[in-house]
């Protein structure tokens, strides 16, 4: 258990977390389908990178929601990890490709390590030594993952800021832009 965090108040909540992030991303990468939607709603979510960004939050929310199973929880709880987990989404989305890759393959192997944790704790609960030993490599991986998406953020922000000089808009590169400069 983290102590002194009131968002996050068990191991339950971080797997909660890490499934919640992981169809997320699934969510996003899942862009392919978009044709499938109406022909207004294509071109909001086409047009409009806030209407993008609020259907993000609430993909989100929702799957906070299913990934709790059957605890109940309460809706601001609920609302307030959407949120730490959106902001987190927002800065690993922002950080050049070393970073977003060195974070990504760090996500998996925190969802794989929460697997067997969750499978030792039912199989082999006596194993306590075991699954104190994962617990602990777990809390590492989300320490050295939040620090890398802070770092990554931070040194992308810096580098684009410069690159864009006069032109630079906080707001475009925290929300971005339909189209990357690099893809034109």
């Amino acid at each position: 258990m983290i102590k002194g965090n009131k968002i996050i108040e068990s191991y339950y909540d971080v797997d909660s977390t890490l499934k919640g992030v992981i169809l997320l991303v699934l969510a996003v990468s899942g862009n392919f389908v978009a044709e499938t939607l109406g022909c207004k709603t294509q071109k909001l979510l086409t047009e409009n990178m806030y209407a993008k960004h609020f259907v993000i939050f609430f993909i989100l929310y929702f799957a906070i929601e299913f990934t709790t199973g059957d605890t109940p929880q309460s809706p601001i709880h609920t609302f307030k990890l959407a949120a730490l987990i959106y902001i987190l989404f927002v800065f690993f989305t922002r950080m050049d490709i070393y970073f977003t890759i060195a974070t990504f393959v760090l996500l998996v192997i925190a969802y794989i390590n929460s697997s067997f944790i969750a499978y030792y704790k039912k199989v082999t609960p006596k194993e306590k030594q075991k699954i104190s030993i994962m617990e602990t490599i777990q809390k590492y991986l989300y320490v050295t993952m939040c620090i890398g998406i802070i770092v990554g953020f931070s040194f992308y922000f810096i580098k684009q800021r410069r690159e864009y000089g006069k032109t630079w808009s906080t707001t475009k590169f925290l929300f971005g832009v339909n189209k990357c400069k690099s893809m034109s």
